[in-house]
């Protein structure tokens, strides 16, 4: 989750795009309760965004030839960048959430917590990130950077895990899952596609472009696909853990074609001015949105259900997800506008 970029506008609207899907995602568990075919459709439709954000990643990691020349002090810029706004509102969440009973105030728990990105829950994703970006100061420094080379291991490695995910989902065998959802191995191909596009876009884009149409084809057919499978696998595991995730096959290959379809209509997508501007400011706050989100959406929803409750689904989800960007845009700007500028990017992250 790098700051919004001037040069690609494409990509500060998959950073938008993806940043307001991972709000609806979390929303969607408190609105999103009946299993209706629309309900599913919704709840499917968010799941490119982490792939997203980690395509996102790699692609800026690799996108500029001189981070090659001193692969460390490049991985240490991200982590600065990273680790202290995570330790700060792992600590400050973590405090208001148990403010209740501060008294069984847990250190090694908080630690242990940290450490797995289990303060809340969508912490898992930096735990993962932190990982990619080590993934790529260990190919640099192997010399492993052809880009066929890494995307290939990377397809490899993001097989034999979904292989073992739906082993584990059609009870063959036992694994960890929330230590399987934390490792980079679960997530490498997007990052590594991330990687692939960055090293060649210029050569690349031109290609998408010309093959846009079937590249939406194929979005949509993986949609589809993604939401019979919810309905199929469900006959054998009702478990959300599965049926929401990336991890299923048609869902991989939704999140990383609608990536690409994005990336491939940028030309012919032209916003309004203010619309425009919305994705930019969206694009900048990704980061400390998505600190923010999980536990705002708590407090918008205790709004909800004192002043509105009941109300039709779709607007309960519609009231949620906006009420939450709000709240999440209008913290992250107070900050950015009264913190000392030289804490300021140890909080925020931009």
């Amino acid at each position: 989750m790098e700051k919004a970029s001037n040069r690609f506008a494409e990509f500060d609207l998959i950073r938008a795009l993806a940043i307001v899907s991972v709000v609806i995602t979390h929303a969607g568990f408190s609105a999103l309760r009946d299993r209706t075919i629309l309900f599913v459709s919704i709840d499917t439709l968010q799941l490119f965004c982490v792939p997203a954000f980690l395509i996102l990643s790699g692609f800026f990691l690799t996108n500029k030839l001189e981070n090659q020349n001193n692969p460390t002090l490049i991985l240490k810029k991200r982590l600065s960048k990273i680790i202290p706004p995570y330790l700060f509102w792992s600590v400050a969440l973590y405090i208001l959430n148990n403010l209740g009973d501060l008294k069984k105030f847990d250190l090694i728990a908080l630690i242990r917590d940290i450490l797995t990105g289990s303060v809340m829950p969508p912490y898992y994703f930096i735990v993962v990130i932190i990982q990619c970006y080590g993934w790529w100061w260990l190919l640099v420094k192997l010399k492993f950077l052809e880009p066929r080379k890494f995307l290939g291991l990377g397809l490899i490695i993001q097989t034999i895990f979904t292989i073992l995910f739906y082993l584990t989902a059609l009870k063959y065998i036992s694994l960890p899952l929330p230590l399987m959802e934390r490792w980079i191995f679960s997530w490498i191909l997007p990052f590594s596609i991330g990687l692939f596009l960055g090293s060649s876009y210029n050569r690349i884009q031109p290609v998408i472009e010309r093959r846009k149409v079937p590249i939406l084809g194929a979005t949509i057919l993986f949609f589809i696909a993604s939401v019979w499978e919810y309905y199929l696998i469900s006959e054998v595991n009702s478990e959300g853990w599965f049926l929401r995730s990336f991890f299923k096959l048609s869902s991989q290959g939704y999140a990383i074609f609608f990536v690409l379809s994005i990336l491939a209509f940028s030309k012919n997508i032209a916003l309004p001015s203010r619309l425009s501007g919305l994705v930019k400011i969206l694009a900048a706050y990704s980061f400390p949105i998505y600190f923010l989100d999980s536990t705002v959406v708590k407090y918008v929803a205790l709004v909800y259900y004192k002043f509105i409750d009941p109300v039709d689904p779709l607007l309960k989800l519609g009231f949620l997800v906006t009420g939450t960007l709000l709240v999440c845009v209008a913290i992250t700007y107070l900050l950015q506008k009264f913190l000392p500028k030289k804490y300021s990017p140890y909080i925020l992250g931009i």
